[in-house]
C-alpha cells in the first residue's frame, strides 16, 4: 500500500459512507414512490444486488488507487470494514426512520408484510389453518426488525451476514502480483 497517498481509513470510510448513501437513497426514494415495494421479495434481491456490486466497484477503485495489487485476505478486510461503516449508519437511520421520520411505517409494513404473505400461501395451496397460524410469526418478526432494541439485536446476524458478503466480493476486488514463467 502507498501510505504516503492513500489514507486507508480515510477510503474506508468513505467507501462505507458512499454504501450507506445509495442504500438510503434507495429506501428513501422506495418509501416516497410506493411503500408496498419494501416489502416485496424481489426488492430485498435487487437490493442485495445493487449493494453488492457497488461494493466490488468501489474495492476495485480502491485497489487501483494503491497501483493494482491487493492479497484476498486485504480485499475481505476492506470489504469488510467497508460494510461495517455502511451498516452502523444503516442502522442508525433504520432508527430514525421507523421512530422518528415515520412511527406508522412499521404497522404499515407489517400489514403490507401480511398481505403478500397471505397470497403468496394461497398461491401455493397453503390450508387456512396454517396461514392463521404464520400472521402472528409476522407480525412479531416485523415488530423485532423495526423497533430499537429489535435492530440492535438483530446486528450479529448482520455481521454474519457481512462476512459471508466480503467473502464473496474479496474474490472480485483482489488481484495477485503477476507470476513470470520465464526463467532467468
Amino acid at each position: 500500500m502507498e501510505s504516503n497517498t492513500i489514507n486507508y481509513k480515510e477510503e474506508i470510510l468513505k467507501s462505507g459512507i458512499i454504501l450507506a448513501a445509495v442504500s438510503i437513497i434507495m429506501t428513501m426514494l422506495t418509501y416516497m414512490i410506493n411503500i408496498e415495494l419494501m416489502v416485496k421479495w424481489w426488492f430485498g434481491i435487487l437490493s442485495l444486488i445493487i449493494n453488492v456490486g457497488l461494493l466490488i466497484y468501489l474495492g476495485i477503485t480502491y485497489r487501483n488507487s494503491i497501483g493494482g495489487i491487493l492479497s484476498y485476505g486485504n480485499a475481505l478486510k476492506y470489504s469488510f470494514l467497508v460494510m461495517i461503516v455502511s451498516f452502523v449508519i444503516g442502522i442508525c437511520f433504520q432508527i430514525l426512520l421507523y421512530n422518528v421520520i415515520d412511527p406508522d411505517l412499521p404497522q404499515v409494513m407489517t400489514d403490507l408484510s401480511i398481505e403478500e404473505s397471505v397470497k403468496m400461501m394461497e398461491n401455493f395451496g397453503a390450508p387456512q389453518e396454517t396461514i392463521d397460524a404464520s400472521i402472528p410469526a409476522i407480525e412479531e418478526g416485523i415488530k423485532n426488525s423495526t423497533t430499537v432494541s429489535g435492530i440492535l439485536k438483530s446486528s450479529p446476524l448482520g455481521f454474519l451476514f457481512m462476512g459471508l458478503v466480503s467473502l464473496f466480493t474479496a474474490i472480485f476486488i483482489k488481484r495477485n502480483e503477476p507470476v513470470s514463467d520465464r526463467m532467468n
